[in-house]
C-alpha cells in the first residue's frame, strides 16, 4: 500500500463508522462535449547533447460537440526547459506559432513559472483529427556510472476521456544500445498491461499498451542506455529525485518484511473479534438475560391464568410495554365500565370523517395505578375527550404510562428491574462498542496502514461486536423465576385465542366473546379473533356506542341509570334526550333508535371497531411535524539508479479538446 493512499483509507474508516446515511460526493458536472483518444503514440529520440525531441501523435475521435482548439499542460518537474515547438495535422498543416491564439493553425505557449501550456486552434471540427505536437526537452536524461536513462510521461493522465491504443517508441544515438526498460501505469508496474521489444540492434525500445488506459491513467516509459555516448551531466533535480527513490526503496522493503507478519497478526485479532465477540454476547445474554427455562404447561388454556391485567399480559409475553398494550389497557376499562366510547360521524366542508368520543363512566372501578394514570392522561380534568382532541400532545404522556406499567409488573414480583431500562443500558453498551470500533479503526489506519490494508479489518471485528449488542439488548431484560412461570402460562392462553375456533364453539361463546378481546389486542391478534366471531353474527359489545343518538339507550343498558359523573349528557335517569354532541350528532333517540342499536351485530359494526383500534393508536402516538422522531522484464542484472518506482520522469501533466 503506497504511502500516499494514507488519507484516502483514512477518508473512507471515517465514512464507514461514522453511521452516516448519506455518502460525501463532489458535484460533477455533465461534460456536453465528448470525444475518444483512437491512438495516443510518442516518438522519443535521445541526441547526443544529452536533450531529446519528443513527438505525441494524438488520433481524435470527436464524438459528441465541435471542436475548435486542443490545449496540453506540461509541469515542470525533472528538467531545465522546454523548446522547439511545434503543431501540425494530418492533412499536412503546419501551425504557426503566434502571441495571442484564436486563429485557425495558430498555436500559443504559455510559461506559467510552474508548468508549460500550449494551445493550438484549427477550423470548427466534429470529425476524426490526428495531430502532433513537437518539443524539444533540455536537461532531462538521468546520468549514472552503470548506464544513463531516460524517464518520460508519455501519455499524460489528467484527461476526461480514454486512450484506446499507444505506442511509445525511445531511439537513442549510435553506439548508444538499450539494455534495460520499464513501464510504469501510475507509478505502478506495468508489465501486465504494457508489452516492449527492442529494435534496431538495441538501439531502439518499443512499448505497446494491450489495454485501453482509462480516463486518469498515466503511461510513463523508462530506458537506460549505454553511458558516455550522449553529453552531459547529472543534472540538479537527479540528487532529490534519487533520494525520493532510495526512499521509496526502503518503505518497500519493510512492507516486504513486515506487512505479511502485520497481516496475520491483525487478522487474527480480527478474526478472534469477529467471531468471539458475538459468542461472548450469546453467553452474556445466556446467563444475564435468559429467563428461565419452563417446561410446557398446557397445549392451551380456556381461562386466563390469573388476574394480569390484559396490558400487563401483554408486557409480560414480550418484556415490552407497547401500544397495543395501552389499547388493550383502554379497551379493557370500556368493558369493565370506567369509560364508553362513541362513535361519530363528522361531515362538514372541511372535514369528513370518524371520531371517537371517550368518557367517564362507572367511579367504583377498581384500577391499579397504571389504569389511574392511563385515565388521567386522557380525561384531565374533565370527564368528557374527543380522540382527536388527543392527537400530537398525548405521545408525551406515553412514557409515564409504560414506566407505570412495568413497575406493575415489579411489583408482583415477575421482574427484578424495568425492561426498558436493561434495554437501554446495553443499547448504550452497544453504541459505546460502535464508537470505540470507529476510533480503533482509525487508530491503526494511522499506524499499519502503510503496511497492510488489513489495518481496517479488527475496527470491523470490533464493529460486529457492537451490533452484536444492539441485536441483544432486545433480549436482555430478564424475568424471575416467578414471572418466566407465569409468562409460560399466559402464552397457553393466546395459543387458546390464537386458535379458538379449534379449541371451542364460537357460537356458544360469541355471548361473552368480548370478555377476551383486550387480551387479543395485547396479543397482537385482535384482527383475526375479531373476524372469527364476526361469522357466527356475535353482538356489538355494550361499551362501544356506534352513534351518539344511541347513546342513551346504549348506556342505560349497558352501564345502568344514573351511574354517570354528573355534567355528562344524558345524566340523571331520564329519556336521554338533552344535549348535544361536539363535532356532530345528539344524545338520545327514539325507542326505535334504541332498538336497533341493541340489536347491533358485531359484524355490522367491525369496521367502525377496527377504525378504533387502529385510530387511537395512530392519533395517540402523533407528534407534531416539528418534533424530530446517518524481473522477468529486462536482461541486463537491473537499473543503475533511481529506484524501481515510477513517477520519476518529468511530462505527464494533462491535455484536452474544446
Amino acid at each position: 500500500m503506497r504511502t500516499q493512499y494514507r488519507w484516502i483509507w483514512l477518508l473512507l474508516t471515517a465514512l464507514l463508522f461514522s453511521g452516516l446515511l448519506g455518502v460525501t460526493t463532489t458535484p460533477v458536472i455533465a461534460a456536453e462535449k465528448s470525444l475518444v483518444w483512437e491512438r495516443f503514440d510518442v516518438d522519443i529520440q535521445v541526441n547526443n547533447d544529452g536533450t531529446f525531441d519528443v513527438a505525441e501523435h494524438q488520433a481524435i475521435r470527436f464524438i459528441d460537440g465541435t471542436f475548435t482548439f486542443g490545449y496540453r499542460d506540461i509541469p515542470k518537474r525533472n528538467f531545465s526547459y522546454l523548446s522547439d515547438w511545434s503543431v501540425t495535422d494530418a492533412a499536412g498543416n503546419v501551425y504557426t506559432q503566434a502571441r495571442s491564439g484564436g486563429l485557425p493553425y495558430t498555436f500559443v505557449v504559455d510559461d506559467s513559472g510552474g508548468s508549460y501550456t500550449i494551445r493550438w486552434y484549427f477550423p470548427e471540427t466534429n470529425q476524426p483529427q490526428t495531430y502532433t505536437l513537437r518539443y524539444r526537452v533540455h536537461d532531462g536524461l538521468r546520468y549514472y556510472a552503470g548506464g544513463d536513462q531516460l524517464w518520460w510521461k508519455a501519455v499524460y493522465g489528467d484527461r476526461q476521456f480514454p486512450v484506446l491504443a499507444s505506442r511509445i517508441r525511445v531511439f537513442v544515438p549510435t553506439p548508444a544500445t538499450i539494455d534495460e526498460w520499464a513501464a510504469y501505469i501510475n507509478n505502478n508496474d506495468a508489465r501486465d498491461s504494457v508489452t516492449a521489444e527492442r529494435l534496431d540492434n538495441n538501439r531502439a525500445i518499443l512499448f505497446t499498451t494491450q489495454r485501453t488506459l482509462r480516463a486518469g491513467e498515466e503511461l510513463e516509459v523508462r530506458a537506460q542506455f549505454t553511458s558516455g555516448v550522449v553529453a552531459g551531466t547529472a543534472p540538479a533535480w537527479q540528487a532529490a529525485a534519487d533520494a525520493r527513490a532510495a526512499q521509496l526503496e526502503a518503505e518497500q522493503a519493510y512492507r516486504d518484511r513486515w506487512g505479511p507478519v502485520a497481516t496475520v497478526l491483525l487478522g487474527m485479532l480480527a478474526l478472534a473479534l469477529l467471531l468471539g465477540g458475538p459468542a461472548l454476547v450469546y453467553l452474556m445474554w445466556y446467563k444475564y438475560g435468559r429467563d428461565k427455562p419452563v417446561e410446557r404447561i398446557a397445549d392451551y388454556l380456556p381461562e386466563p391464568p390469573d388476574d394480569l391485567a390484559p396490558g400487563l399480559a401483554g408486557t409480560l409475553l414480550d418484556d415490552s410495554a407497547d401500544m397495543q398494550d395501552i389499547i388493550a389497557t383502554i379497551v379493557d376499562l370500556a368493558r369493565r365500565k370506567a369509560l364508553s366510547i362513541t362513535e361519530v360521524k363528522e361531515e362538514g366542508f372541511f372535514r369528513m370523517g370518524t371520531d371517537f368520543i371517550y368518557r367517564r363512566e362507572r367511579t367504583d372501578v377498581p384500577l391499579l395505578p397504571f389504569e389511574e394514570k392511563l385515565l388521567n392522561d386522557i380525561f384531565g380534568r374533565g370527564h368528557e375527550k374527543k380522540l382527536s382532541k388527543l392527537k400530537n400532545s398525548f405521545y408525551k404522556d406515553i412514557p409515564g404510562i409504560k414506566t407505570a406499567m412495568y413497575q406493575a409488573l415489579i411489583d408482583r414480583g415477575y421482574y427484578r428491574s424495568n425492561p426498558e431500562t436493561v434495554r437501554t443500558q446495553f443499547g448504550c453498551l452497544g453504541g459505546g462498542a460502535m464508537i470505540a470500533a470507529g476510533l480503533l479503526a482509525v487508530f491503526l489506519m494511522v499506524l499499519f496502514i502503510d503496511l497492510t490494508a488489513a489495518a481496517i479489518l479488527p475496527g470491523i471485528g470490533l464493529f460486529a461486536i457492537a451490533i452484536s449488542l444492539l441485536i441483544a439488548s432486545r433480549y436482555m431484560p430478564r424475568k424471575t423465576d416467578e414471572g418466566a412461570e407465569a409468562a409460560a402460562r399466559w402464552k397457553a392462553f393466546k395459543e387458546y385465542l390464537r386458535n379458538i375456533d379449534k379449541y371451542a364453539d364460537i357460537a356458544a361463546q360469541k355471548e361473552i366473546w368480548d370478555r377476551w378481546l383486550p387480551y387479543a389486542i395485547a396479543f397482537g391478534i385482535d384482527k383475526d379473533y375479531i373476524r372469527k366471531f364476526e361469522g357466527v353474527n356475535a353482538p356489538a359489545p355494550g361499551w362501544y356506542i356506534p352513534s351518539p343518538t344511541l347513546y342513551g339507550p346504549y348506556h342505560r343498558r349497558y352501564y345502568g341509570p344514573d351511574t354517570r359523573p354528573i355534567g355528562l349528557p344524558g345524566s340523571g335517569g331520564g329519556s336521554g334526550s338533552g344535549g348535544s354532541v361536539p363535532g356532530g350528532g345528539s344524545f338520545g333517540g327514539s325507542l326505535s333508535d334504541a332498538s336497533r342499536g341493541m340489536g347491533t351485530s358485531l359484524a355490522a359494526m367491525s369496521a367502525g371497531l377496527g377504525a378504533l383500534l387502529s385510530s387511537t393508536s395512530s392519533t395517540l402516538t402523533s407528534r407534531p411535524s416539528s418534533s424530530g422522531s446517518g524481473g522477468g522484464w529486462s536482461g541486463g542484472g537491473g537499473f543503475s539508479g533511481g529506484g524501481s518506482f515510477g513517477g520519476g520522469g518529468g511530462g505527464g501533466g494533462g491535455g484536452g479538446f474544446g
